[in-house]
């Protein structure tokens, strides 16, 4: 019932090697385990990180992630189960006192979250988020401060449901709350909810995941046609189609969830790709944008909100960024530099080059003749050659692709020195994202995506001036050739949406798309709703994306 009912036994990291200061770190504690239980709850958080890491988008953004692992001894098995709620009357004497039947809901799994916080911070004082493991085979969950699951049958996916609640403030998106048509519960009250995957609104323009949402996709998709009752249809559209379908926030009716379905509506279930923005964004807790001043004596980092912006280097030629974090050239030397994470701490790593591209694991470069292609080795100033001669360098997430310098064919390196597969012909640029690389035909007149194998590559889109690629949305954007105006990609061949105006140039982030203005004075975030953008800093010479 209280902590006299236990004691903590220690942590141990079962996941993760990111930075313990720049990590999103899950601690996962154990309730209504005893002493000779503890192999158990071994298990069961080894589940959980299986689990967590096969499970979109997290199979793609681990890395950022650490979890760690609090043994907790209980005098006793379980948790309570009152049978005020349905429950079966019995009681457990536990270090978090864990208990069933919160709001008079069986399922509705609670601790005592103040100690629950005060562990974790005490065992892992860097951590993001707490998730209680509760012993017990009855279902149950919940989200808040601290998330608690149950080892019911489909533990894990109650656990990944809850941190979404308690890691990134995801909503419920089901259209019930005690788990049917129970009253008072017909039509959502007024007033905008706060949660970014639920919303009251239909309009367009101010739609909260307009980024998603395809110009030909009505709203709402899906209206319920009875509000005394849950709608139950089949989608209307095609699985995986944002739009506004209404019954969420547990209303059958005047509110809207982006999806037919989602993780936050149903378990076993993917999460949409709202969903997935927002935990992509959330996760990658480093900052995202930099910037070099007009005259290149200072590099500048975001800070995240408004328009705060920190100093943490001086003059630099040029910035590369990505995966791996940011890189500088030295405006004399050319020599190439590495951010160590704290203003002023920067590593040499290497001498000049025509040209670098930095990938999630590592940096790539091309020698100033541009006659090979070297892989950075990870320390000091040493590089491996992998490639011989080349015309330009584009890499992220996907990996490494280089253009042939006479022909302009299109190569992938296969992670070894000299192993490269031809994947397509010349384009006028290319552009990596996360999981494939896309192309612009040589007379700018298509954009073509790469289909993963041999050298079939899909149309995907018209005429555009310039490829951008990253983690935000569907991974691309582009500008068109004579407004300048930016359009996002959203998943299908010739499916785009205008989300801004021209700019001198573009840096796709993990939460958003920024912009610095055509005449470089200003830099701009995309809202996500139509073409709203926020101005959150001044006049720059560039910007770049990345895990910084």
């Amino acid at each position: 019932m209280t902590t006299s009912d236990g004691t903590v036994q220690g942590r141990t990291q079962i996941h993760g090697t990111a930075p313990r200061n720049r990590a999103f770190t899950v601690v996962l504690l154990g309730d209504g385990f005893t002493a000779a239980q503890q192999t158990a709850f071994d298990t069961a958080c080894t589940d959980f990180v299986t689990a967590l890491t096969t499970t979109a988008p997290y199979d793609r953004i681990g890395r950022s992630i650490n979890i760690w692992r609090v043994n907790v001894a209980s005098t006793d098995t379980g948790a309570d189960d009152p049978v005020a709620a349905g429950g079966t009357g019995a009681t457990a004497r536990t270090y978090f006192d864990s208990t069933f039947g919160g709001n008079g809901i069986r399922r509705l799994l609670v601790c005592n979250n103040s100690t629950a916080l005060q562990t974790a911070a005490a065992q892992v004082p860097e951590f993001t988020v707490a998730l209680v493991v509760v012993n017990s085979t009855v279902y149950g969950g919940s989200g808040g401060s601290v998330g608690t699951y149950s080892l019911a049958g489909g533990a894990t996916e109650i656990a990944i449901h809850e941190l979404g609640h308690s890691a990134y403030g995801l909503a419920d998106e089901y259209a019930y709350y005690a788990g049917g048509n129970e009253t008072g519960h017909d039509t959502h009250p007024a007033g905008e909810p706060a949660e970014p995957n639920v919303t009251l609104k239909t309009d367009r323009s101010s739609l909260k995941w307009g980024w998603a949402v395809a110009p030909t996709t009505a709203l709402p998709t899906m209206s319920n046609p009875n509000c005394a009752t849950v709608d139950s249809r089949p989608s209307t559209v095609p699985a995986g189609t944002p739009g506004c379908f209404e019954g969420a926030h547990y209303y059958h009716c005047r509110s809207f969830r982006p999806e037919h379905n989602c993780k936050m509506r149903e378990l076993g279930t993917p999460f949409c790709q709202v969903c997935r923005q927002v935990i992509q964004a959330r996760t990658k807790v480093t900052k995202n944008i930099c910037a070099l001043t007009p005259g290149r004596d200072a590099v500048y980092r975001y800070d995240g909100s408004g328009t705060s912006w920190t100093r943490i280097g001086g003059p630099a030629g040029r910035l590369y960024a990505g995966g791996w974090g940011l890189v500088a050239t030295n405006p004399s030397s050319g020599d190439l530099y590495r951010y160590l994470g704290t203003p002023d701490s920067w590593q040499y790593i290497g001498s000049a080059g025509a040209t670098f591209a930095v990938a999630d694991d590592t940096v790539y470069g091309l020698t100033p003749s541009k006659d090979a292609v070297y892989r950075y080795n990870g320390s000091g100033s040493s590089w491996t050659r992998i490639g011989g001669p080349a015309g330009q360098l584009y890499a992220g997430g996907w990996g490494l692709v280089a253009t042939n310098p006479s022909s302009g064919d299109l190569y992938r390196y296969l992670g070894t020195p000299d192993s490269w597969q031809y994947i397509g012909s010349a384009g006028a640029t290319f552009a990596v994202n996360d999981d494939t690389v896309y192309g612009l035909t040589p007379g700018k007149d298509a954009v073509y995506r790469y289909d993963g194998s041999g050298n079939s590559w899909t149309k995907v889109g018209g005429p555009a001036g310039q490829l951008y690629a990253g983690d935000w949305g569907r991974g691309l954007v582009a500008t068109q050739p004579g407004s300048g105006d930016l359009r996002s990609y959203l998943g299908t061949p010739d499916t785009w949406k205008v989300i801004g105006i021209a700019g001198a140039s573009f840096a796709v982030a993990t939460d958003s798309v920024y912009r610095l203005a055509p005449a470089s004075d200003a830099v701009y975030r995309y809202t996500g709703s139509g073409i709203s953008w926020s101005k959150v800093g001044d006049a720059a010479h560039s910007i770049v994306a990345g895990d910084i």
